[in-house]
C-alpha cells in the first residue's frame, strides 16, 4: 500500500531541482517561494501541454520530463522578467 503517489514523489523532486538549479544559477533572482510557486506552475504548464498532444515525449512514470522542464524554464524567465525591480 503506497501513502502517496509515486508520481507526486516525482513531480516533488522535479520541482525542487528545478527550484535549486534556478537559484544556484541566478541566486539574488527573489524569495525561493516564489521560484518554488513558479517551478510548480512550469510543472502543471507542461503536463498540461503533454496531456493535449503538444511536445509529449517519453515519459517517467507518469510525468513527462522534456515538456515538463521546458515549462518550467519559461515560466521562471517569465517569472524574473514580469518581477524585475523597474528602473
Amino acid at each position: 500500500m503506497h501513502l502517496v503517489s509515486p508520481g507526486v514523489v516525482l513531480a516533488i523532486a522535479l520541482i525542487l531541482i528545478a527550484a535549486q538549479v534556478t537559484r544556484v544559477a541566478k541566486p539574488g533572482r527573489g524569495p525561493y517561494l516564489l521560484t518554488l510557486g513558479l517551478a510548480a506552475l512550469g510543472l502543471v504548464a507542461g503536463e498540461l501541454l503533454a496531456l493535449t498532444g503538444h511536445l509529449q515525449g517519453p515519459s517517467l512514470g507518469v510525468l513527462h520530463p522534456f515538456p515538463d522542464i521546458a515549462a518550467i524554464v519559461m515560466a521562471e524567465l517569465v517569472g524574473t522578467w514580469v518581477l524585475a525591480p523597474r528602473r
